[in-house]
């Protein structure tokens, strides 16, 4: 292949990848390849050979997401403020549309790469945790887990009859930020999750 024909390949790789997002988010995991592929503005045979199977899309769009969890909590690490960091990396998260948890986890196998990236995002994330409690600003009762949780939740907030949620959304995330403030803590009832139950369960669900 040449390097003219390679950088097409990734441009159509981003395209498919990126209209995948928006329609699982807007849609769910049974929306059909065809209106990604709409979306992405290529044809359905170009979708096929890049993806064969729609869990093949679904397991790189996983595994995508999940990185980019954890390089947004590695920029997030460069703020002056912790508390400022870990809100922009909260706020980040959300409007991409991301979080490194297998959410789709039922519609294919969860793979050792993808349990290996969720990790090595979630240890990101932990850092910028560590970070934001030492300095006061988060309450110190969770974890990495309890965060990829909340954003993977935030996350699937979908259109309804073509209205936007992006509204609602928001609102969602302030709440969310204002419960995870130190000043507004109170007592949880149970332990936060921890890598290896996680993993397991994980492993369950997708088999």
């Amino acid at each position: 292949m040449t390097t003219a024909r390679r950088k097409d390949a990734a441009r159509n790789d981003l395209r498919i990848l990126g209209a995948a997002r928006e329609i699982f988010i807007e849609l769910g995991p049974d929306a059909p390849v065809s209106v990604i592929a709409e979306r992405a503005g290529i044809g359905i045979a170009s979708l096929y050979r890049r993806y064969p199977t729609k869990e093949d899309l679904m397991r790189e769009l996983l595994l995508r997401t999940i990185e980019e969890t954890g390089a947004q909590a590695r920029r997030a690490l460069a703020a002056d403020d912790a508390w400022v960091g870990f809100r922009d990396f909260v706020l980040a998260c959300v409007a991409a549309g991301v979080s490194g948890a297998p959410r789709e986890a039922k519609s294919f196998l969860i793979t050792e790469e993808i349990l290996d990236a969720s990790r090595t995002a979630r240890q990101e994330v932990q850092r910028l945790v560590d970070r934001a409690q030492v300095e006061g600003g988060l309450r110190p009762d969770v974890n990495a887990h309890d965060i990829v949780l909340l954003l993977t939740e935030l996350r699937v907030q979908r259109r309804a009859e073509g209205v936007s949620t992006a509204g609602m959304r928001r609102r969602l995330v302030g709440i969310v930020l204002d419960g995870l403030r130190a000043e507004n803590a109170s007592e949880l009832s149970d332990a936060p999750a921890t890598w290896s139950r996680l993993r397991l369960l994980w492993r369950r669900f997708s088999g």
